[in-house]
């Protein structure tokens, strides 16, 4: 459904990273960067499907990423597809770090509240425990991709990762 890469992942805690291009969800207005509505011909042709067609091919959300650590999520009172902020169940189907190997998968979606540029999956309710923020804003925060959840009070984050990038899949 959606390849994307960052705009800054050298600098990835700056201001002016973010996830490139984004899918046409709605987002914050602030929201600066690229939409695409091509379908990604493979995981490194960074575009994404129109989104308001993502609900045709399911509910179920597998994130894979050379950066974090794959996810498999199930909507429970939330959905990233349906674009509800809620509960979901999450489970980690590859570790790509043995960073924070007893970090909890995330365990609900906030699509895009408080004027937020993307998405962010939670380990709980609270924005410490980031795991993805798919932030589409080169000017103020960042995206996140963290296996520890933020857990450890510090971003924890990959460095030095060739060609850095995340998809997500749908069915």
């Amino acid at each position: 459904m959606w390849s994307h890469t960052f705009t800054d992942y050298e600098y990835f805690l700056a201001g002016s990273n973010a996830v490139t291009p984004r899918p046409n969800w709605p987002v914050s207005q602030r929201a600066d960067v690229n939409i695409s509505t091509t379908p990604p011909l493979s995981e490194t042709d960074y575009n994404a499907v129109d989104f308001s067609l993502w609900q045709q091919f399911g509910r179920q959300v597998l994130i894979k990423s050379n950066i974090n650590n794959w996810l498999i999520c199930l909507p429970g009172t939330g959905s990233l597809v349906d674009w509800q902020e809620g509960s979901i169940s999450c489970q980690i189907v590859k570790r790509v770090t043995d960073k924070c190997l007893k970090a909890p998968a995330p365990s609900s979606v906030s699509p895009s509240h408080h004027q937020r540029c993307g998405p962010v999956f939670l380990s709980n309710s609270f924005w410490v425990d980031a795991y993805y923020y798919f932030d589409g804003c080169t000017f103020k925060d960042w995206p996140i991709s963290d296996p520890c959840g933020v857990t450890s009070g510090q971003w924890t984050y990959l460095k030095n990762v060739a060609n850095p990038r995340a998809n997500i899949f749908i069915r």
